[in-house]
């Protein structure tokens, strides 16, 4: 995304304006003298300006790298540890569901043995899917550590990016105020207010760049924490329901708590990514909004415009043999400019993809508010059936099979989801990899091609 080009400079003289022989010499480093010198201090701002965008690209990059960082281990333990407990919820209820069909008219003939297993199960895959949330919001404090580090914390990258872009601003005011000193009707005026304007554009993407970035990240982290804290309530919940279920064989009354606790679970389960939703939208748009009073854009040219200059830059470069070198030089930059633009949108957009979809089926809003409302109304029968018909166990018993009934199916789905959407992601991003468009690839990539860059530009310059 970055551009310069080394321009040749014709000498300035007043045209109709008479030379004598004798005053020949005189009258021309009267005349060509505050051009070249205006010419090595445009070009020693330009490179300089050249330099601090490559940092700024450079930072930004490595910005995404470390901060959206993501370990393998985590695509295929946290999946799996979440369809733990919807498998060991779905051995429970077929089990539970198998008795109370038993003891369809007669309670006595459930077996305790056989319940006390099945709800031994569940606490485990409970604990499991609980856990494996502390783990993850664990695993994101770690790296969030490891950012810090590096010097990519929030705070740290935004003063680390206005730093730059005051260089940068700097630079450009000094090189604007010597752009004011040239004659405008001079042959080289037009190229090097291209130029300038090129340069500004530059600078505006480069922060768009980092202010998306940095705001997406902010967000994604916010939506990824709160899910795992919901999801660690609703884990330990249900945790805390089957521990009343084991008790109740010894303690009959406090079976009459374990359809409120179920019932609670069940609501957060629903709430988990509407809420992890609102609080990530949230959290990105208060980031933008500070971004940008922290780091204000200047009203860019439009990628269309920009373009338009580029072309005219090549024109007015191709209108000179002499300068094939620049030519050259320009539509190498142009063409890598093009594809920058490209690399910038698909990468944004893959990662986004990835991101949607590496869900867990308690994390999609498709699934996880209808499975969740399946298990409300199975834990809601639960309730009833206690305290409505404690001393009716026909009725009792028919309702919790109807309960068992209900969930079951919701459990499937669950149990289904997250596995397809493990594959999903996985098929995606090997699709990805053999294109080489994986965020991770195009990330390389952009580095190997700024480093490409500097070497091109660096060498036009000498």
């Amino acid at each position: 995304m970055l551009i310069s080009i080394h321009f040749a400079y014709p000498s300035m003289v007043r045209a109709g304006e008479p030379i004598s022989p004798g005053e020949s010499n005189s009258k021309l480093q009267q005349t060509e003298t505050p051009f070249p010198n205006l010419e090595s201090q445009i070009r020693a701002y330009d490179r300089q300006i050249f330099l601090e965008l490559v940092k700024l690209a450079e930072f930004n990059v490595r910005y995404q790298q470390n901060v959206n960082h993501y370990a393998r281990w985590r695509k295929i333990i946290y999946p799996l540890a979440q369809e733990s407990v919807y498998g060991c919820l779905l051995a429970f209820s077929i089990t539970d569901m198998s008795q109370r069909y038993r003891g369809w008219d007669n309670p006595g003939k459930i077996s305790p043995t056989s319940t006390k297993v099945a709800l031994e199960g569940a606490m485990v895959g409970t604990l499991i899917g609980g856990t494996s949330s502390m783990i993850e919001l664990a695993a994101n404090g770690v790296e969030e550590w490891k950012a810090r580090r590096l010097g990519y914390s929030n705070a740290k990258a935004v003063s680390s990016v206005r730093s730059k872009v005051k260089l940068i601003d700097e630079a450009l005011a000094s090189r604007s105020a010597l752009m004011r000193q040239i004659d405008r009707n001079c042959a080289s005026w037009e190229l090097l207010k291209l130029k300038e304007e090129l340069l500004h554009y530059e600078r505006e993407r480069l922060l768009f760049e980092f202010k998306r970035w940095n705001a997406h990240s902010r967000g994604v982290a916010w939506n990824k924490n709160t899910f795992y804290i919901v999801n660690s309530a609703v884990n330990f919940s249900r945790f805390s329901a089957i521990t009343l279920g084991l008790k109740s064989f010894t303690a009959p009354r406090a079976s009459g708590a374990i359809g409120p606790v179920l019932s609670t679970a069940a609501s957060l389960a629903g709430l988990g990514p509407a809420a992890s939703s609102v609080a990530g939208n949230w959290v990105q748009r208060r980031q933008e909004r500070s971004l940008e009073k922290l780091l204000p854009s200047k009203a860019p040219l439009t990628d269309a415009e920009a373009k338009q200059k580029f072309d005219r830059l090549t024109e007015l470069l191709e209108s000179d043999e002499s300068k094939a070198q620049n030519l050259r030089v320009a539509k190498e930059l142009i063409h890598l400019r093009q594809e920058k633009l490209a690399l910038d949108t698909l990468i944004f957009s893959e990662e986004k993809n990835i991101e949607r979809f590496r869900l867990v089926a308690g994390q999609q809003a498709l699934i996880a508010p209808p499975v969740s409302s399946m298990g409300l109304a199975s834990a809601i029968l639960s309730t009833v059936g206690y305290h409505g018909f404690r001393n009716q166990p026909i009725i009792n018993n028919r309702l919790s099979f109807t309960g068992d009934a209900i969930v079951i199916p919701a459990e499937s789905i669950a149990l289904i989801a997250t596995p397809a959407a493990a594959i999903r992601t996985y098929m995606y991003e090997k699709n990805l990899s053999k294109k080489n468009e994986h965020p991770d690839q195009l990330l390389s990539k952009r580095l190997k091609d700024l480093e490409e860059l500097e070497a091109t530009v660096t060498e036009a310059w000498r």
